[in-house]
């Protein structure tokens, strides 16, 4: 009978385990060789590609910056972002670089900053009046709700939270002017006072009583205020659906012409002669009865728009901060942006 055959003699096997030593090792080398540059790669793509964001909210090392609101005193800026709180100076040269505030906004859920002389009203989950430079509090008051906007308002403040109208005095008394709705925008005109909600309606206040504005041919039109602002003899009126101008007897939309499409407004900036208006859309100009799109601001989502001085600023979601002439630019989005690993460091 035949002996079982051996697969490999001695010689063969010692070859075949060395050849295989060798194998093993060039590709555990050629493994830890590439690794790195593995790594590094993905690294970067998490850091500056941001799955489905569109071309003009990527961050080049850093997080996506979306500036949320923008708030203006003569030669200064403040702009609000997920990130924290910059603030911006202007002096004979220009603006300055933006120089984070130390306040915390994620805890704050800040939403709206009112000026004074030598204090700042601050917005967010209560109503804090703060030192100017933000380091001390002098006083906080609860609204069981958070607060949406402030105006001035004779010796003490009007107050816009999701719970409704408050008027707060400088002895801190909070008295409930209209509740069960949610306050988006405030504007004082000659006899009275307008307030804009989100779902119950457009407001208007004479001292005495209440009274709810619509449209006969669609009552639903102002459910959804979204900015308001009066320069005599006009309001104007932002919702998602418009643009819309009360001269006291007579209510007009305001379209492009030849055009029926609407703009969701986010802010108005009355003029002398003209009116400026930011929307998600882009930003308009209403002069001489006719509605037109500043062309270097098509397609750019509009924040905020102020007078600073000679110069119109155009505060954009995504793009940064503008002067309005010659699309020149103050503040571009990365100067805002904070990297993970300072965000970590925060935390």
């Amino acid at each position: 009978m035949n002996k079982p055959r051996k697969l490999l003699e001695g010689g063969q096997l010692v070859s075949v385990i060395a050849v295989s030593l060798i194998a093993a090792v060039l590709i555990i080398g050629l493994s830890l060789k590439k690794k790195p540059e593995v790594v590094v790669m993905n690294a970067t793509a998490e850091q500056v590609l941001q799955v489905d964001a569109p071309a003009d909210e990527i961050q080049v090392d850093g997080i996506c910056t979306e500036i949320k609101s923008v708030f203006h005193q003569p030669g200064r800026l403040e702009v609000i972002t997920d990130s924290g709180l910059f603030a911006l100076l202007r002096d004979s040269v220009g603006w300055s670089e933006p120089m984070p505030v130390d306040i915390d906004v994620q805890a704050l859920k800040l939403n709206y900053i009112l000026y004074e002389r030598d204090r700042v009203i601050i917005g967010g989950d209560s109503l804090l009046v703060a030192a100017k430079d933000y380091l001390e509090i002098y006083s906080e008051n609860d609204f069981g709700s958070p607060v949406n906007v402030i105006l001035k308002f004779r010796e003490g403040f009007l107050v816009g939270a999701n719970t409704g109208l408050y008027y707060y005095n400088e002895d801190g008394v909070n008295t409930i002017l209209k509740g069960d709705m949610l306050v988006t925008a405030l504007a004082e005109d000659v006899g009275g006072l307008w307030v804009g909600t989100f779902g119950d309606g457009l407001w208007r206040y004479d001292g005495d009583r209440w009274q709810r504005r619509y449209l006969f041919r669609d009552n639903s039109i102002f459910d959804f205020v979204t900015a308001l602002a009066y320069n005599y003899p006009f309001l104007w009126v932002g919702t998602p659906s418009g643009i819309f101008r009360y001269d006291g007897g007579r209510w007009n939309q305001l379209l492009l012409s030849d055009s029926s499409e609407v703009y969701e407004v986010n802010c108005f900036l009355p003029q002398m002669l003209k009116t400026y208006i930011g929307t998600e859309q882009g930003l308009f100009v209403y002069a001489n009865d006719s509605l037109k799109m500043v062309p270097e601001f098509e397609d750019e989502q509009i924040v905020s728009l102020f007078r600073d001085g000679e110069n119109i600023l155009v505060a954009t979601r995504f793009s940064g901060i503008f002067k309005l002439k010659g699309k020149e630019e103050i503040l571009r989005p990365e100067h805002l942006s904070v990297s993970r690993w300072d965000l970590a460091e925060r935390e």
